[in-house]
């Protein structure tokens, strides 16, 4: 149903044309086809019934054995005749006139009259002005076969419509004194009728013309008088109700609706009026509601501030107190270092460096990105070479690289300038390779890549370790996240805030960074920064 798409006026019109438009016409139509068959009708039974009193009168002329006429009667003029039978009166000659004669002088008195006109046609007739034409003879050939007892047409006679009928003629016992090659019986010919019916056609055209009137009118009353009605009863009804619904939509919600055309329709707007009164009631103690939780929200993020603030500064100042007493420790260390000779201390005092590192390193990372998050960091933005950054950072981390068996590779590459602040970005990428050295193993390449890509410039450090899952690669760069790799294989754990400042110090910059897997094994780690304009 969706190709029936459309507004509901269109679909309407569309309805009342695809039904009541056939089936007024099929009424006319029905009624056009019964007046033309009863007037067909109308002519065929008048003829009909002038050929019975035509035949009726030869046939009591036959049983007179011929009517006697005076010659000089107008009624003995213009016929003619076949035989010439005379009889002497005391009112003059009379002329015997037989059956046929007396068809014929009744034809010319009608044919004078304009009315009809008939004549006699015969198989083999004595008088050669009997001789049947097309449509007799294919008539008489009809009776002769017992095929029909009425043969009719309708032809066109010098421009004028014309119906022909034909009835036809049996040979009797009177018929046989004059005709002897006949037989009783028999058929003789056919009494053919010319009635003209142009008249008749006229009548039907403007008949089908006024029929056609009268359904072109009916139709356009009938749909003009239902479009209104359901205008008035549907459709505006249904535009009212839009417009309140949309108006409820938009946040009016009217009183009492009255829509006044149905009682269907005032159930309609009681129901719509109820709803809007539901939802106002509704919305408004949605409204104190959440009034009422957008205080308590405020409140509780009042003191989320409050609380994150006291964090950072609780953080800020544990890193800095911790940052004294682990100077002197290491200064302690040095100096047993330096004095102690025993093998098993200097053992033991390796170990307590290699920790007192790492609680450095850690205090360190807990300062940064505790600075950072407060915004206390004075970011010093300079136009810089990142190659050359690169390639001093890979030239003091040689040494370490090589210690785990492995090697720094950067490639030949001009100078590319970066808007950036150089201890910070430097941090970035010692962190990416110092992770890269921890994860790599031994007899690997971690290699360096520079490029400038539009309007900024990317550094890539590439690894060979055991790679980041794809679920992981985002989560890696926010803070306490460490990988299910980390600690691996001896390795010791990080703990998940290397990456976060990393990627806290990129965005500081106006970049991106991102980590991808690497096609010979190992992971892709990516920065951006801007390109430096001169």
């Amino acid at each position: 149903m969706r190709g029936l798409r459309g507004s509901l006026q269109f679909k309407f019109m569309s309805a009342i044309v695809c039904i009541v438009v056939p089936l007024l016409g099929i009424i006319f139509l029905w009624q056009g086809v019964a007046e033309e068959r009863q007037a067909w009708t109308q002519v065929v039974n008048q003829a009909r019934l002038l050929t019975r009193q035509i035949i009726l009168t030869r046939q009591w002329v036959s049983d007179s054995q011929g009517l006697f006429l005076r010659q000089d009667t107008p009624g003995a003029q213009g016929g003619g005749a076949f035989y010439t039978d005379l009889l002497p009166t005391d009112r003059g000659v009379m002329q015997r006139f037989t059956p046929s004669m007396v068809t014929k002088q009744l034809s010319l008195y009608s044919y004078r009259q304009n009315l009809y006109r008939f004549r006699l046609a015969g198989i083999a007739p004595m008088n050669p002005e009997n001789r049947p034409d097309a449509f007799e003879t294919a008539a008489i050939k009809s009776f002769a076969q017992a095929e029909n007892k009425e043969y009719y047409a309708l032809a066109d006679h010098d421009g004028e419509a014309v119906f022909q009928y034909s009835a036809p003629l049996y040979v009797d016992e009177t018929c046989l004194s004059c005709h002897k090659n006949y037989t009783s019986g028999t058929v003789s010919g056919c009494l053919s009728i010319h009635l003209p019916v142009q008249n008749v056609l006229d009548s039907l055209s403007r008949s089908k013309m006024q029929l056609f009137m009268s359904a072109l009118a009916l139709i356009v009353l009938t749909v003009m008088t239902l479009y209104f009605l359901v205008r008035y009863l549907v459709l505006r009804p249904l535009g009212t109700l839009e417009s309140v619904a949309d108006g409820i939509s938009r946040g009016r919600f009217p009183g009492r609706i009255r829509i006044g055309s149905s009682h269907e329709m005032d159930r309609v707007g009681q129901a719509l009026s109820s709803m809007s009164a539901k939802l106002e009631e509704g919305r408004n103690r949605l409204e104190e509601e959440v009034q009422n939780a957008t205080s308590e929200l405020a409140l509780a993020n009042e003191e989320l501030k409050t609380l994150d603030r006291l964090k950072s500064e609780f953080l800020a100042t544990m890193s800095h107190e911790l940052r004294s007493p682990l100077t002197s420790i290491r200064g302690g260390l040095d100096y047993l270092r330096r004095t102690e000779t025993a093998p098993d201390r200097q053992g033991y005092l390796h170990i307590m460096d290699k920790n007192v590192n790492r609680l450095t390193h850690l205090v360190t990372d807990i300062f940064d990105i505790t600075r950072i998050e407060a915004e206390k960091i004075d970011w010093n933005f300079e136009p810089a070479d990142m190659t050359e950054l690169v390639g001093e950072i890979v030239e003091i981390m040689s040494p370490l690289a090589e210690e785990c068996g492995l090697r720094l590779s950067l490639p030949p590459t001009g100078p590319m300038n970066a808007l950036a602040d150089v201890e910070r970005i430097e941090q970035v990428i010692v962190n990416l390779t110092d992770n890269a050295i921890k994860y790599s193993p031994a007899g690997g390449v971690i290699s360096f890549a520079l490029r400038i890509e539009g309007e900024e410039i990317r550094i890539q450090v590439r690894d060979q370790g055991p790679g980041i899952p794809h679920g992981e690669r985002e989560a890696i760069f926010k803070k306490f996240h460490t990988t299910p790799s980390s600690g691996a294989k001896g390795k010791p754990g990080g703990t998940g805030l290397g990456l976060a400042i990393c990627s806290q110090i990129v965005r500081a910059h106006g970049g991106r960074i991102w980590v991808e897997d690497n096609p010979g094994g190992g992971s892709v780690f990516t920065f951006t920064l801007p390109v430096a304009k001169e």
